[in-house]
């Protein structure tokens, strides 16, 4: 793929593209500048995007399971129905994304700034959310069965009739201005 040739040239800013349904399964794009990239149904799994700035990047429906984007900035990027399962996240920005319905499943979301992020109905069974900034998100009909809330900012995000225990929620830094409403 070009992209890739482009990238083992030492070209690193590849804003704007189009790669829509692309197949860079397995490629090396760290610290590669993608902003407001159209990656629609493309297959990123096994990729590595550490450090990739995929600010305002759309991402819907990607394949991208064991993907790792640790410290990347995803910052309001539309990662809605996108599979992410058994990836790493930790200390990437994800302010303000969309991650409607997103799998991310047994993910590693440490340390991640998700403020403001969309997660209604987004699968994070098992995942580690471990000290993440989710303030003001949206996490309505979210599934955090299983998932690591210790230390994780849950200030004024809207957890209504999402799958958590208590128990979970206890481990939490902060619900402050939380909206909960139990499922039945």
């Amino acid at each position: 793929m070009d992209i890739i040739r482009r990238y083992k040239a030492g070209e690193r800013r590849f804003g704007y593209e189009l790669l829509e349904d692309a197949n860079l399964q397995g490629a090396n794009l760290s610290n590669a500048s993608l902003t407001k990239t159209n990656l629609r149904r493309a297959n990123l799994s096994k990729a590595n995007l550490s450090k990739a700035n995929l600010n305002g990047a759309d991402l819907k429906w990607a394949h991208m399971d064991e993907v790792d984007l640790s410290e990347a900035d995803l910052s309001e990027a539309d990662l809605s129905y996108a599979y992410l399962r058994w990836s790493n996240l930790n200390g990437a920005d994800l302010h303000g994304a969309n991650l409607d319905q997103v799998h991310l499943e047994e993910a590693k979301i440490s340390k991640v700034n998700l403020s403001g992020a969309n997660l209604h109905g987004a699968y994070l069974c098992g995942a580690d959310l471990s000290e993440a900034d989710l303030s003001q998100a949206n996490l309505y009909l979210t599934d955090l069965s299983r998932a690591n809330l210790k230390g994780v900012d849950l200030s004024n995000a809207n957890i209504s009739k999402a799958f958590v225990t208590d128990e979970q929620l206890a481990q939490a830094r902060s619900l402050k201005g939380a909206f909960i409403v139990k499922r039945e």
